[in-house]
């Protein structure tokens, strides 16, 4: 059962990425720490990991009409790679309990400047 629920996730969080370009992340962490009980610091392992799938067929769709620019792709790689390692040393050091909320404010700052900007 649980198959047919990441299933439904990975769809859904697919559809999110490539019409709204937001990774999926930002369903996928609450969805698998909230509904399917996984540990924050997993959730946010598989994230990343399924980031790569995910964008890289949302990419390629993209691609296809022009809406790719790769000196701001280029850019961005490069520094978010170097980030993402960043991150994933510094989410080690600090308690769940604070990774959630600072994820949760993260989300709601994130909601509330697309709301009203």
């Amino acid at each position: 059962m649980d198959w047919i629920g990441y299933a439904a996730l990975g769809l859904v969080a697919g559809i999110a990425s490539g019409s709204f370009g937001i990774g999926g992340g930002a369903l996928i962490v609450p969805a698998l720490t909230l509904w399917f009980k996984v540990p924050y610091t997993v959730a946010v392992g598989t994230s990343l990991a399924l980031i790569i799938p995910i964008s890289l067929a949302g990419a390629a769709t993209h691609q296809r009409f022009g809406h790719l620019d790769w000196r701001i792709f280029t850019a961005c790689a490069i520094a978010g790679v170097i980030g993402a390692i960043g991150g994933s040393l510094l989410i080690q050091k600090i308690p769940e309990l604070y990774a959630r909320r600072g994820f949760a404010l993260f989300l709601l700052y994130a909601a509330w400047r697309l709301w009203f900007k």
